[in-house]
């Protein structure tokens, strides 16, 4: 690939994030569905090149063709090193989204070699984002889950204390003041849907469940947010009977509240009922 398709390539994804930063709040225009996505090194330059100005073009497809560009091109090839400085430039570019820092903070932490300039860049990027409170949670929680999710298959100790730090940063959010009981379950069940099983991370977000279960002002909508499954799987006995019985306490508190509809109290009563048998 020349220096010239080089340029192009990278005006147009600039002119893409300018775009989509600017259409942030308002509905995106997306036909992805009608295209087919590009498998060959061909395709994804063709998609490249009209990234800035086709609607049916998003971030995720121009980092999907970025890989396979990657992919299909020779270890050590310019191609590579110049799809890797692309990622980093854009994701250092005023202005970028949210989701969009995020896809592209982390197609840059897959293609980097481990120790990079590159990959820590991205890890830090990712983190930044996790802890900001300007943005939507929801993308917030998603930033440190995408860290989790990738540090999980890398080898060796940076890994680890990656995927300690996205560990870290998800329960550090299911705790923030604040935020809604919806809100820290989100942080919470990201991190436990996202470990191992029986791992330490998985049993700490367990816990993490149960510390919004105890939240003394749970309105009854709330509380069936948290109660949508018994135990979440994945603890030990202890730690799985110690979730019914804060669940069974949770119901015990709504009980009290003198807002409750005759149906849902019918509701709480039953769902005592049916932890007062699980608990026996």
């Amino acid at each position: 690939m020349d220096e010239n398709t080089q340029q192009q390539i990278a005006q147009a994804c600039v002119a893409l994030l300018e775009e989509n930063a600017a259409n942030y709040n308002q509905e995106r225009v997306c036909n992805s569905g009608n295209r087919s996505e590009p498998s060959t090194k061909e395709e994804s330059m063709t998609l490249l090149l009209h990234a800035g100005s086709e609607p049916s073009v998003d971030v995720g497809h121009v980092t999907d063709a970025l890989w396979i560009l990657y992919k299909r091109s020779r270890p050590e090839s310019q191609t590579r090193q110049w799809v890797t400085q692309l990622l980093f430039g854009l994701l250092q570019r005023a202005g970028i989204t949210a989701p969009d820092a995020t896809e592209l903070a982390s197609t840059l932490y897959n293609l980097s070699p481990r120790d990079s300039h590159e990959r820590q860049a991205a890890v830090q990027a990712l983190l930044a984002l996790a802890r900001r409170r300007d943005i939507p949670f929801g993308d917030a929680v998603e930033a440190a889950h995408s860290l989790y999710v990738q540090a999980v298959y890398a080898q060796g100790p940076r890994g680890a204390r990656e995927r300690q730090q996205a560990s870290e940063m998800l329960l550090e959010q299911a705790r923030w003041p604040g935020i809604t009981a919806a809100q820290a379950q989100e942080a919470a069940l990201a991190l436990c849907y996202a470990a191992p099983y029986r791992s330490k991370e998985r049993n700490e977000s367990i816990l993490a469940l149960i510390e919004v279960m105890r939240r003394p002002d749970l309105s009854f909508e709330e509380a069936k947010v948290l109660d949508y499954q018994r135990a979440t799987q994945g603890g030990n006995r202890a730690l799985v009977q110690q979730q019914l019985a804060a669940k069974k306490r949770m119901w015990e508190t709504v009980a009290q509240r003198p807002d409750l509809t005759s149906e849902q109290r019918a509701e709480v009563a039953r769902a005592l009922e049916d932890y007062s048998g699980f608990l026996k």
